[in-house]
């Protein structure tokens, strides 16, 4: 009997000492990348606000090259928080994924995007910036010199437009 007391012992603190070790396996997190996403590009103030964090959410989907997740969670942010103070980067931001997706259609949506963009944000400096990309866009579908210059005269016209009505620009 003492034999078989001594086998059940042994058995029981490999079981307990088994158990011991899985756990402190369990415990041990699993360090992912922390992307500090508090910090505010526009004001430099940490923020933990909704409003904050779907537009973060958002940039790092375009970084990503995820341009639909980024134009859905930008629209989500637009529509739900209208009063937000990313509202105007958020709209230029959806044509910038437009721009950045290519393509045709993408960039017919762009355009859209940013003369949008243009008519609700006339004084703000990232109007310049969205008349330029207007002005991009058509100069992107240029063809050969040899073919159809329509494109080519109206990203002159774009160029020209963004000029005259924004000489103070540094663009």
């Amino acid at each position: 009997m003492n034999r078989l007391s001594l086998k059940i012992s042994a058995v029981v603190l490999v079981l307990v000492l088994g158990g011991v070790a899985s756990q402190a396996k369990e415990k041990k997190t699993k360090h992912k990348k922390n992307q500090d996403l508090s910090a505010n590009p526009l004001a430099n103030v940490a923020s933990k606000q909704p409003d904050k964090e779907l537009f973060d959410k958002a940039m790092i989907a375009l970084k990503k090259g995820r341009f639909d997740v980024a134009r859905l969670t930008l629209q989500t942010m637009l529509n739900t928080y209208p009063d937000s103070e990313y509202r105007m980067r958020a709209k230029l931001a959806v044509g910038d994924s437009w721009f950045k997706e290519g393509g045709t259609a993408a960039l017919t949506q762009a355009e859209a995007e940013y003369k949008d963009f243009i008519t609700f944000f006339p004084q703000a400096p990232e109007a310049a910036e969205a008349q330029m990309k207007v002005a991009d866009i058509y100069y992107q579908q240029m063809e050969k010199p040899d073919r159809d210059y329509t494109n080519a005269q109206r990203a002159e016209q774009e160029y020209r437009n963004m000029i005259n009505s924004f000489p103070d620009s540094k663009l």
